[in-house]
């Protein structure tokens, strides 16, 4: 499936969380050769280690399954993000060896709750970070390390990660 496919599934599965009342966990769709996996990253936003030990390990977690693209789908605020003013919007970013996209749907809760159309962005208007997430070449993973990602991302891990397909 195309990445630009993935992106939209993702988006959807995001508004249908929405529309049932839960909270946008930032998700991980990690396309590796031996199918898909899904890692779902939840962090306290005044507690930005916790962020960063996200953007830390999925990277590893990438290498260690040969990713080839991802697609990751959260929650975010068009301005000011501390004060959650301005637009509410669910994102995808979608980074493969050949793409980096990303797509927002922005979102009017009054009066009910509204989806705008999908807006395809600039890469230029998405952190770069981002893009540089998904391992390139050689990315050899000892061992040792293989069993510590193990731990990490198995069942009952920190960041359980769950075959998709």
């Amino acid at each position: 499936m195309a990445l630009r496919d993935l992106m939209m599934q993702d988006l959807a599965r995001g508004f249908a969380m929405m529309r049932d009342g839960h909270e946008i966990i930032p998700s991980w769709r990690i396309i590796t050769p031996g199918g898909d996996y899904m890692i779902l990253t939840r962090f306290d936003p005044d507690k930005p280690e916790q962020r960063e030990r996200s953007l830390t390990l999925v990277p590893l977690f990438m290498a260690w399954k040969m990713a080839f693209a991802f697609v990751l789908m959260t929650e975010t605020w068009l301005g000011p993000e501390r004060t959650c003013s301005g637009e509410e919007a669910v994102l995808a970013i979608g980074v493969s060896r050949t793409e980096s996209l990303g797509v927002i749907r922005r979102i009017r809760r009054t009066p009910g709750m509204v989806f705008l159309p999908p807006e395809w962005l600039r890469p230029e208007s998405i952190d770069e970070q981002y893009f540089r997430l998904l391992p390139v070449g050689q990315n050899a993973v000892t061992s040792e390390e293989a069993e510590a990602l193990a731990e990490v991302f198995g069942e009952s891990g920190e960041l359980p990660a769950r075959r998709l397909s």
